[in-house]
């Protein structure tokens, strides 16, 4: 009777995991689980997560790394946006 329903629980753990898009954690999916009506407690998910191997995905936060406004001199455009002979010349290398 145990085995039936932890392979149940297991079955939903990975069912909200994979719906989540491997971006959900044991506290997001244990919130997940309750919102359905499954009572289950955050480190019962964890560690069923564990045992299947699941992990969430971390998502980078957005940092910005341009600075227009730099007060240092920029550097003439002697290509004028003009690459044709640039590859050209270089296919013809090889």
């Amino acid at each position: 009777m145990r085995k039936q329903q932890v392979k149940v629980l297991k079955e939903k753990i990975q069912t909200a995991y994979f719906k989540a898009k491997g971006g959900y954690g044991s506290p997001r999916i244990k919130e997940e689980l309750c919102r359905t009506g499954t009572g289950v407690s955050r480190p019962t998910v964890a560690k069923y997560m564990k045992q299947m191997g699941l992990k969430s995905k971390l998502a980078r936060k957005f940092r910005v790394t341009t600075d227009s406004n730099h007060k240092e001199p920029v550097v003439d455009n002697i290509l004028n946006q003009d690459f044709f002979f640039f590859f050209t010349v270089k296919k013809m290398c090889f």
